[in-house]
């Protein structure tokens, strides 16, 4: 039985596949790939558990709700993280670091046209970014020294460019 996941990988051009430690390890397959981000070309990534990884095309459909994703480029990026909540219903989060926000907010592009606003305290590197995501990629959730802030679904949350 050959195992392709557990966790799958997407970029904003479209390519999808099981992330995997063929060519490296998972943390410097994460690492390289947030570092493409250039917030021209590349603006997203993201993972997530795929439902059968004894299946070359198990991929194709999530395991569960839950996800990590990463918008902007190598330099300055945004982590939004998904979970299913106890009341049923999908939430989520952008993650920060644990600092006093003074109410300063940035644009982080997320496609030619749209960029979605973060406070100082959410913007991070690809370094930054890449040990978060092997968190999430280790135990499925987002640990001190982070911090969530719930995003409202019900609210445009892109904005033009």
């Amino acid at each position: 039985m050959t195992l392709y996941g557990p966790f799958v990988q997407a970029a904003s051009d479209g390519r999808m596949g099981w992330l995997t430690d063929e060519f490296r390890p998972i943390p410097d397959q994460i690492r390289r790939t947030l570092d493409w981000l250039d917030a021209r070309t590349d603006y997203t990534y993201s993972i997530w558990r795929g439902a059968d990884p004894t299946a070359i095309d198990g991929y194709l459909k999530p395991a569960n709700d839950s996800f990590i994703q990463a918008a902007g480029s190598a330099d300055a990026m945004t982590v939004e993280v998904g979970f299913p909540g106890s009341d049923g219903e999908h939430h989520l989060y952008t993650v920060g670091r644990p600092e006093v926000v003074d109410g300063t907010t940035t644009l982080i592009p997320m496609s030619d046209d749209r960029a979605v606003r973060v406070f100082t305290n959410e913007i991070f590197t690809a370094d930054e970014a890449a040990a978060i995501f092997h968190m999430f990629y280790l135990s499925e959730v987002v640990s001190a020294p982070y911090v969530l802030r719930e995003l409202d679904l019900a609210q445009e949350l892109s904005e033009l460019r």
